[in-house]
């Protein structure tokens, strides 16, 4: 921050000093300074003998002119130090009240954690209960198949049992038989009897079972909603806890930097007008030195009176005609301001490392349900949080000492570059139909396995 503010400073310093040069102030300074050229040519004109005598007071003129124009800058300078001052204090109050929202954003980010792990939970109960209720409609359908093939089998003899069950003498009587061909009738016919007895007894026992599963499958079902309200108002309760925390520290370090901004600029500004303070006073100094010299060659030059006269003038130009620069005047203005595994819930269908069309894979690929949130792999600074290509929302997160989490195949993303999140805090939720999130652990330029770390 010392250093961007130096540049600043650097930058801003020639257009201030232009601007102090082209001030009210600074003209009024050349104009008197100009008018007293003028006064001064005008007198050698008339008295072209005393050429010394116009010279010093050419020097006096230059002298006054500078230490009027010092005196104004000291004034701004004094007035840019009241606002630089204050800038300062806001700054400062900035960069704590930053402190305090970066330390809330954190304390809101842990607090997520909890919810998040509940939320994935939640989660996995949901794909549990839609696996459990596919799983089910399967075995009811294979039992409706099932049911159906004895109501075939059985079909071509319902006719005769119904016949027997109706009028079983005429049936049994309706032609003359022998005797051995009556037994084989009857044995046939009971044969028939035990047969459609069994085929009774699985019908009964699979409509048993048939309603038991439309049963459990009722039950199943009502829980499947009910988890998915709740996993709905989770991920509501989460999403505006994330983007509280999110919000709280994007406009506190805006403020920050506006503040610090701010302090650049007068610091510059200060800076710029100590320097033309410093060329002011180094004018007067040459204006003495100049004074110095004039009295010293008079003194050679004419009687003892007049060098005497012209010391005396020489140090009441020194010593009365205006207060002198002062040590406190000197140097630059200084100080500044003070500044300071369970990411998803879902199934892996690529490894690490496994082979694909383009090669081994270079992360982890997880099949998830529609709307599953995603949690943070580890405690880091998020870097890049945006869409990306045809990768759908993509969020890069710092974890330090070289290592970066990259996911990618988000729906929506509730983290901001620039925050701090901690481990296992919500970022954000995959999409509405269902998809594939990507994770990728990178330590510098290479890609390593993620699962030890998840």
């Amino acid at each position: 921050m010392i250093a961007s503010r130096s540049s600043a400073v650097r930058l801003l310093a020639p257009a201030v000093a232009v601007s102090l040069a082209a001030s009210p102030v600074a003209s009024s300074a050349a104009a008197h300074h100009h008018a007293a050229q003028h006064r001064t040519s005008g007198a050698s004109k008339t008295a072209p003998a005393n050429p010394r005598a116009s010279s010093a007071h050419s020097s006096r003129a230059a002298l006054e002119a500078a230490r009027a124009q010092e005196a104004a800058l000291k004034k701004q300078r004094d007035e840019q130090a009241t606002r630089l001052a204050a800038a300062r204090q806001t700054s400062t109050a900035a960069a704590e009240q930053a402190a305090r929202d970066k330390a809330k954003a954190t304390a809101l980010s842990a607090a997520t954690v909890a919810a998040a792990a509940r939320l994935q939970e939640t989660d996995a109960k949901v794909q549990s209960v839609r696996d459990q209720i596919v799983a089910l409609q399967q075995e009811q359908q294979h039992l409706r198949d099932a049911l159906s093939e004895d109501a075939r089998a059985v079909a071509p003899v319902l006719p005769l049992a119904n016949r027997l069950r109706l009028y079983p003498a005429d049936t049994l009587l309706a032609n003359p038989l022998s005797p051995s061909d009556a037994v084989t009738g009857l044995l046939i016919i009971r044969g028939l009897s035990t047969s459609l007895e069994s085929h009774a007894e699985t019908l009964q026992k699979r409509n048993a079972e048939l309603v038991e599963l439309d049963k459990i499958l009722s039950s199943r079902l009502a829980e499947a909603n009910a988890l998915e309200q709740s996993q709905s108002q989770q991920q509501s309760a989460l999403a505006a806890q994330t983007r509280a925390a999110r919000d709280a520290q994007i406009r506190s370090n805006a403020t920050a930097r506006q503040s610090s901004a701010r302090v650049a600029t007068e610091a510059a500004r200060a800076s710029s007008l100590q320097d033309a303070i410093a060329h002011i006073v180094a004018a007067e100094a040459a204006a003495m030195a100049q004074l110095q010299r004039e009295a010293e060659a008079a003194e050679r030059a004419h009687r003892l009176a007049a060098a005497a006269e012209a010391r005396n003038r020489a140090k009441r130009l020194a010593d009365g005609d205006g207060a002198g620069p002062t040590a406190s005047s000197a140097g630059p203005v200084s100080g500044h301001a003070r500044g300071g595994g369970g990411v998803v819930a879902g199934t892996l269908v690529t490894a690490w490392g496994q082979q694909t069309e383009s090669g081994p894979a270079s992360g982890m690929t997880f099949r998830t349900s529609p709307g599953a949130s995603v949690r943070s792999p580890c405690a880091g600074t998020v870097e890049f949080a945006s869409p990306f290509r045809s990768y759908g929302q993509m969020l890069i997160l710092n974890c330090g000492r070289g290592y970066r989490f990259v996911l990618a195949g988000l729906g929506t993303l509730d983290a901001a570059p620039g925050q701090t999140l901690v481990k296992g805090a919500a970022i954000g939720s995959m999409s509405g139909s269902g998809s594939s999130l990507l994770v990728q652990l990178r330590k510098g330029q290479s890609a390593v396995d993620p699962a030890p770390f998840l």
